[in-house]
């Protein structure tokens, strides 16, 4: 079994007096001692010790774990509980056990190339006309990734705007961009993800670039460490970093000018790759002092401990209502502070935050870029 890669952690896991439980995504919101970090990892080393799971355990594999790492602030000996239940949901696959969502995710990128089932031929449509004006090649690429192409081009079209903006040769992958493969990842389905993965490197390569700067952090994260952990060669001389730590590099540099007082008060929230998996706290904020007129406030949980926007882990696919509760937690701290503007830098949690900031809370929710991008 898969598990047996993690055994050490689902045992000491079980045994523990289960202090992570006050920050869990999914018991905050629950307040279930059943759903417990401690019993997630409970429920697969008895599957471990069994051989095997029960077909009733599936669900609670798939449906209760953000894997955002929250648990980790508390864990002394560092389980990371998520890692047990990617390794869960690998042995539901191989034994026919996956639910319908992830069967459901695997056909759509199967056959349109994305996780959301929308067309591929849509892939560019909100970025079409920004995209004819790049150059088939360029030092510097941007890696957008499917939840800001397909959801939230907003964010695409600023980031471009503001590379132009600084005189940065970059371009995209025209061609198609191919999904970075982590759904396909939390879902279980570790060959097609090792697939999808080696399509991404050899379309990167093949584009000739050298840094590859992205606003999804999902798609940083496989970039930056997770293909190699999975035996998917990743050239040494390649670059990559988060949009966010190019644009301080930017700013330092003198080639980035906001000028621009967007007279806005502000709070940032650290998405759960970006964060505590990447752990890159501070070129955010530092662009986010570069913004003239903003009043930049923390919210209480910030940095390693801030909340999860809920959709991690697959949840917006398999328990949205679980993922709207989660991601109103955030919502409410941000309002504690008196903002205007919810800032992330991450287009799942832009997704999360503005299913409730668009209904009148007189806050509305931006990406880092967008900001930027004004300020020009």
């Amino acid at each position: 079994m898969e598990l047996q890669k993690v055994e050490r952690l689902a045992r000491l896991c079980e045994t523990c007096p289960k202090m992570c439980r006050h920050v869990c995504t999914t018991h905050v919101v629950t307040h279930s001692e059943a759903d417990t970090p401690n019993q997630r990892c409970s429920v697969a080393y008895q599957a471990l010790l069994r051989g095997y799971f029960l077909p009733e355990e599936a669900p609670y594999m798939y449906e209760k774990c953000a894997t955002c790492g929250l648990c980790l602030t508390w864990c002394e000996t560092d389980i990371d509980a998520g890692e047990v239940m990617l390794a869960a949901r690998v042995d539901l696959v191989d034994q026919g056990l996956a639910p319908e969502a992830a069967l459901a995710l695997r056909e759509s990128m199967s056959r349109h190339g994305n996780p959301h089932g929308d067309p591929a031929e849509r892939r560019f449509s909100g970025i079409r006309e920004a995209l004819k004006e790049l150059p088939e090649t360029a030092e510097v690429l941007y890696y957008a990734g499917c939840d800001t192409l397909y959801h939230h081009p907003e964010i695409a079209l600023a980031a471009l705007k503001v590379l132009r903006a600084a005189g940065v040769e970059h371009t995209m992958l025209k061609a198609g961009e191919p999904c970075c493969g982590e759904p396909l990842r939390l879902m279980g389905f570790l060959d097609d993800f090792r697939a999808a993965a080696r399509q991404v490197m050899e379309s990167i390569i093949a584009s000739g670039a050298r840094t590859v700067v992205c606003t999804c952090p999902s798609c940083l994260r496989m970039l930056r460490e997770v293909y190699a952990a999975y035996d998917v060669p990743v050239p040494a001389d390649l670059t990559f970093l988060h949009m966010s730590e190019y644009l301080n590099r930017l700013l330092v540099d003198g080639r980035l000018k906001l000028t621009r007082d967007i007279g806005l008060r502000i709070t940032y929230h650290d998405p759960c790759d970006l964060g505590r998996r990447l752990e890159v706290y501070e070129p955010p904020r530092q662009v986010l002092a570069a913004l003239p007129g903003a009043q930049f406030t923390e919210m209480f949980f910030n940095r390693k401990d801030a909340r999860c926007c809920g959709a991690g882990g697959g949840l917006a696919l398999t328990n949205l209502p679980l993922v709207m509760k989660a991601s109103r937690t955030v919502v409410d701290l941000a309002q504690d502070v008196n903002a205007e503007v919810l800032v992330t830098a991450c287009p799942t949690c832009k997704t999360s935050f503005s299913r409730h900031t668009l209904k009148g809370d007189e806050m509305e929710t931006l990406d880092l870029v967008e900001l930027v991008a004004m300020a020009l």
